[in-house]
Formats: structure tokens, sequence, C-alpha cells
């Protein structure tokens, strides 16, 4: 029993040993308006602290498309006043296209090119869909229509004057000839082959602005894990959409205040405040297999993250979303994730559970969307979501959505428990 004794307190002391020599080893890197967060971090030993001071700290992007790129087990704290901002019209609207194509899975030609010369007039999305299947030797039609802006339409953001609503398609049958064929403001398509697609496929082509990040963790395939990592603080990231030209909500990158990306593990954001963004909080993992559809991947090396907590902070965005957790595009996976006690007001979809998503918690949320409150889409697995209220909505959307688009794995349903519309979920009142 002594000798029990003994080695409990042998064991304790020794942890407590390495935890004092840590902090021993640990110090403050205080950053002031002006200087670069990236040469302090790169400066930094791990586990030292990184302290943006009170002030506007507002910078061009830097390494791997971020303000701050992290490699290294680092604190950062945004003291009260402090706010990391992308410099002003950093990133501008670019006539190079990205074809958003896997919405379905049902698709038998998978064919669309872009040409032409897009003449940069506006932020535009082409839709482009077949709407006829030629019969008798007769080509496939398509219909076209174009949208100019880049944000999601389907919430409570205000968009400017479009020539057609997004998705809308006002030019109808037009026959495929296998050549480029011209839309307006420059764009031309080209199928690969006149005959043979599935009716009703759809293709969306983005032209707007490249991604940028605030805070960035990892680039997708580094080899080992960067790990034990907080972001902390009362201070904010703003990335400036409203003096830059984002990229458009369908594309693969897309803006972030804070991007967690590839092996990954044991990180912590806390407090912080996001604001006018595409998205606050992106994480996923990486896979270097090809793409299938549906979500499917060859075989490959996949770059997983884990062990992710964001708690306690505040996303103003009333023209952008929220939280993704997990990514359809990226097809790594993402584990043991906690996203739980924020506040969030949105335009559209606060927090999105997504693909490849295992063991989670989505809980004591209070949001205010524009969209949807919480929506599971997606592969996604191991759920629980409880305890999340949902504010300034008297017409009765619900708090959780799960599903998944035609053709890909639908989400394990998550276990439920206690989510509120404030406004219109009544309940009972006490005798």
């Amino acid at each position: 029993m002594l000798l029990t004794i003994f080695l409990m307190k042998s064991r304790y002391v020794a942890l407590l040993l390495i935890a004092l020599t840590s902090l021993a080893q640990s110090a403050d890197q205080p950053i002031r308006p002006g200087e670069s967060p990236q040469e302090a971090l790169d400066r930094a030993a791990p586990h030292d602290k990184l302290i943006f001071l009170p002030g506007l700290h507002q910078h061009h992007l830097g390494r791997h498309r971020a303000l701050l790129y992290v490699d290294k087990s680092v604190d950062i704290e945004l003291q009260s006043g402090a706010t990391l901002k992308l410099a002003d019209h950093e990133t501008k609207l670019e006539a190079t296209p990205e074809i958003t194509t896997d919405q379905d899975a049902g698709k038998k030609l998978d064919d669309l090119e872009i040409g032409g010369e897009f003449d940069l007039s506006k932020p535009s999305i082409y839709t482009i869909r077949i709407d006829s299947v030629g019969k008798d030797g007769q080509p496939d039609t398509f219909a076209w229509g174009v949208f100019h802006n880049v944000d999601n339409p389907q919430g409570s953001a205000t968009l400017g004057p479009s020539e057609s609503k997004f998705g809308g398609t006002s030019v109808k049958n037009v026959a495929i000839t296998g050549e480029l064929q011209e839309l307006n403001h420059g764009v031309k398509v080209r199928f690969g082959s006149k005959t043979g697609h599935s009716n009703g496929s759809v293709w969306f082509v983005s032209y707007d602005g490249p991604e940028a990040y605030g805070i960035r963790i990892g680039h997708g395939r580094q080899s080992g894990y960067v790990e034990n990592v907080r972001i902390m603080g009362k201070g904010t990231i703003d990335m400036n959409a409203t003096h830059n030209m984002q990229p458009s909500f369908l594309v693969k990158n897309i803006n972030a205040c804070i991007l967690v990306h590839g092996r990954v593990r044991n990180v912590l954001v806390e407090d912080i405040t996001m604001t006018d963004t595409n998205r606050s909080v992106m994480l996923y993992g990486e896979h270097t297999g090809d793409f299938l559809p549906g979500g499917r991947v060859t075989p490959g090396e996949s770059f997983d993250a884990e062990n992710i907590t964001i708690q306690y902070t505040r996303t103003l965005n009333p023209n952008g979303s929220g939280y993704l957790l997990g990514h359809p595009s990226f097809r790594g996976k993402v584990s043991n994730v906690r996203c739980n006690y924020n506040y969030m007001e949105t335009a559209v979809t606060s927090i999105e559970p997504n693909f490849n998503l295992d063991h989670y918690e989505v809980i004591g949320n209070v949001i205010k969307s524009g969209g949807n409150a919480i929506h599971c889409w997606r592969h996604s697995s191991n759920g629980v979501i409880a305890d999340n209220l949902r504010v300034h909505d008297n017409t009765g959307k619900p708090v959780v959505v799960v599903g998944a688009p035609a053709g890909w794995e639908k989400p394990q349903p998550p276990a439920l428990r206690n989510n509120r519309n404030q406004l219109s979920d009544r309940q009972p009142s006490a005798e």
C-alpha cells in the first residue's frame, strides 16, 4: 500500500515537473498593430504565446493565403480591442472560372468545359442545365442563366440586381454542337459529347475572388500533426468581405476567419468574435485519392483532423454562414469535434455538420439565422445536438435539418434533445 502511494506521488511530481518545465520554457510574444504576426510566430518556440495587443492589425495575405499560418504548438490571444483584419482590396474579381459539378451523383456524362474571356463586369455564377435529351440522332439541349453575386441567396442577405435569380435559366433549349458556344459577358461553353447526358444534369460556373483565411492551422497534406493550438481572447477576426471580392459560396475553397486543415489535433477556439466572411470556422481533412461521385474516393493517403473544440465564440456574419465541420470537396476525416455554447448571427446556415465528420457535439448554442440553424448535410455520424436555441424567428423554422443531395450518403441521424425555436416552440404554461 505504501509502495502504491509512493509510486502515485512520484508520478504526480513527475507530471508537475514536466508542466512547470514547459511553462518555464514558454514565453509571451506581444504583437503591436503594424507588426507582422507571421514573423512573430516564425520566431516563436513551441508553447509560446502570441498576444495581439489592442488596436487594428490589418495585413495582406501571406503563407497559404492566410493572415497568420500556424505550423507549431502555440497559444494565440486576441486581447480585447484587438482586431486581426484582411487589408482592403486584397482580393479582386478574377477571370478564372471554377465549375461546381458534383451536386448530384446521377450524371451519366460530366463533360462541360469553359472557354472564352470573361469580361470582369460583375461577379457571376452561371447555371447550366441539360433540359432535353435528343432522340433519333438529335443532340441534347441545355438551358442557362447568370446570377450576379457570390453570396448565398437562400438566406437573409440583401443582394443587388441580377440578370436572373440564382439557379434560373432564362435561355432554354440550346442545341449542343460539340464546339464552343457563347453565353454572354465573353463566356463560352463546350460539351464533349452532343448526346448521352442525363436530363436535369446541372453545372454551376463561378467567376469570383480567390480565397483568404484569417488564422489557418495546417495546409492539408502536412506529413506530421500540427497540435496543441489555442486561439482565445476577447478580440476579433475580420475578413473584411465588405472591401474585398469573396469566393462564390459554391466553390471548393472559401474564406474563413479560422481554418483547420489536414493533420491537426487538439485545437481550442474560445471567446473570440468573427465577422464579415464566407464562414467563421471551417475544419476538414484531406485525401490524396481521386474523387468519385457521391463522396467516395479511390485508395490514397488520408490526412485527418481530430479533437477540435469551438466554444463561447461570437459569429456576426449578416451576409454569410457560420461553422463548417467537414467538407465534401476534401474528404479526409474529422473526428471528436465540439461546437458548444457559441452565439451566432448569419444570413444562411449557422452550423453545418458535414462530410466525414464522426463523433461530434453541437450543444448550447444560441442561433439567429436567415437560413438553416443547424444543418446535418451529407455523411456525418455519431452526433449529439442538444439544448440549442434558435432566436428571432416566429415563422416556425426548425432548429435542426438532416439531409443530403441526391446520390450522397445521408447523415446518420444525430441524437437530438431539447433544441428549441424561442418564438415558435410554445412551452406549456405552469399551472
